[in-house]
């Protein structure tokens, strides 16, 4: 009887591994079998040898793709429309100059997570009144019924006031609670903030910033060369709604002076004990050797040098593939807002295995589409070395 033992032990076996999904369990039943004597081994070779030839050939594999780069692609034709009809043939992807293959192509999108961030300090306080409203037109129109959306808001400090949800009350709730506090103007931090939240998310969830600000930063701790790195990495994209301290000015009478114009033009001091770092300094995007300059499409459809961003925000947006809604628009935040998810819901989305990638630092991701008169907007790149693009 032990032969009939032993066929009963690899029946179970096999069942185990198969329901399992793995054949992990099958080393372990020959072993047990070898010990059961020679009748058994005997049987195991009559059964092994109608067994397929090369069956280790034959295993099913799961090949996963290592350094999958997602792009999300807008385009737009002449009159400012978004395009909808074109196929993968139609899509050309370069990774620094090199052609590549097309691996997922969809207009389909993914469950959308976004980390809105409101500057609330002294300055963007007359402005706070035309966020409050916002929180049912971002969970109807943007997140839709999957997506999740957190707040973060920087003034005398950075705050999470609300963290991820899917409650659209918790969320306008949390939106008609703002207020402004303090002066500091750490735009940086609080993006470095809404990066991290989105950076604990799953990667198979669509990731992007929508920043309420006048777009400038002064004295954060984090660089701009930090924020840029981290959220193409992340792929995230990140748009701005531009706060205009000239109409906040226009909105009520200020509590002090207005600041000094000539802040635009000139250096400001870094802060006390800390070298002057282009985080700390406006329009010197130049200085920052780790970052390439880049052609960067604005809100009005112009293309312009990278080093040509007249604020820290736009200068983000236009990295990671977003538009930053300018602080000279007369239209109403909500306008504005309704434009970016209507962006958002028209995008395409390519995904590409770099192939043999030359070298570390940062590549240029171009995407060029065979139809004349459309322009064509995605992130700038991505940075190979560091964390996953």
């Amino acid at each position: 009887m032990p032969v009939n033992y032993t066929r009963v032990f690899l029946k179970s076996a096999l069942i185990v591994a198969l329901a399992g999904g793995s054949l992990i369990l099958l080393p372990a039943a020959r072993a047990q079998e070898g010990n059961a004597g020679k009748n058994s081994a005997a049987s195991t070779s009559q059964e092994e040898s109608s067994a397929p030839p090369n069956a280790s050939q034959t295993e099913p594999r799961i090949r996963v793709p290592v350094n999958l780069v997602v792009a999300p692609v807008t385009v737009i034709n002449s009159q400012g429309e978004y395009v909808f009809d074109l196929q993968q043939k139609d899509f050309e992807v370069l990774d620094n100059g090199v052609g590549q293959r097309i691996e997922q192509f969809s207009l389909e999108q993914r469950t959308l997570t976004a980390v809105l961030v409101v500057q609330t300090n002294s300055t963007s306080d007359p402005l706070l009144e035309e966020v409050r409203p916002l929180g049912p037109v971002f969970s109807s129109l943007m997140l839709g019924p999957q997506g999740e959306a957190a707040v973060v808001t920087y003034g005398d400090q950075i705050r999470l006031v609300q963290d991820f949800t899917q409650n659209a009350d918790e969320l306008e709730s949390a939106l008609r609670g703002l207020e402004a506090r303090g002066g500091a103007d750490h735009l940086n931090d609080a993006l470095a903030r809404a990066i991290a939240l989105l950076e604990s998310r799953p990667k198979e969830e669509r990731r992007i910033i929508v920043a309420f600000s006048d777009g400038h930063d002064l004295g954060s701790q984090t660089s701009k060369e930090e924020v840029v790195q981290r959220a193409v990495n992340a792929g995230i994209t990140i748009y701005g709604l531009g706060f205009s301290p000239a109409r906040a000015m226009l909105a009520k009478q200020p509590k002090a002076p207005a600041p000094n114009p000539q802040y635009q033009t000139m250096a400001l001091p870094a802060p006390p004990n800390r070298p002057p770092l282009p985080s700390s300094v406006e329009q010197t995007y130049e200085e920052g050797a780790a970052l390439p300059i880049v052609p960067l499409i604005l809100e009005s459809g112009e293309m312009i040098r990278s080093v040509l961003a007249k604020n820290a925000l736009e200068f983000y947006a236009g990295y990671t593939g977003g538009l930053c809604y300018g602080s000279r628009s007369k239209r109403p935040l909500q306008d504005e807002l309704n434009r970016i998810s209507s962006e958002i819901q028209s995008q395409y989305e390519i995904a590409y295995v770099p192939r043999a990638p030359s070298a570390n630092g940062f590549h240029r991701i171009e995407v060029h589409v065979d139809r004349s008169g459309v322009k064509v907007r995605t992130r700038a790149g991505y940075f190979l070395g560091g964390t996953s693009p």
